[in-house]
């Protein structure tokens, strides 16, 4: 399996983390141990990618999707091929299912 890839909106998504863990929360050292924890975590799933339940909607989704769940963050990612893709990584009590509907369709 190869190693994963973060598609520029999962990147976006993680910049906007970062910069509000850093910033407003003026937490620098906690910044640091999300990005660690983050890293880590998705790393682990080219070991085994399918480990992680799959997303179960009302809707119908393009792909199906994997939460990979890591401290206050949803991770959902779609693996096949080889290949694991990391499509979104979102606050956990944020309105995902809006989210999701919006964007991954």
């Amino acid at each position: 399996m190869q190693k994963p890839h973060y598609l520029s909106l999962a990147l976006d998504d993680l910049k906007g983390i970062v910069r509000y863990i850093a910033n407003e929360l003026e937490a620098p050292k906690a910044t640091e141990n999300f990005i660690i924890k983050i890293d880590k975590e998705v790393n682990k799933l080219t070991k085994n990618p399918y480990r992680c339940h799959v997303y179960i909607t009302a809707e119908k989704l393009k792909h199906e999707y994997r939460v990979l769940h890591v401290n206050n963050y949803s991770i959902f990612y779609v693996a096949e091929n080889e290949k694991i893709e990391i499509h979104r990584v979102i606050y956990s009590k944020r309105n995902i299912q809006q989210l999701l509907s919006e964007q991954i369709k």
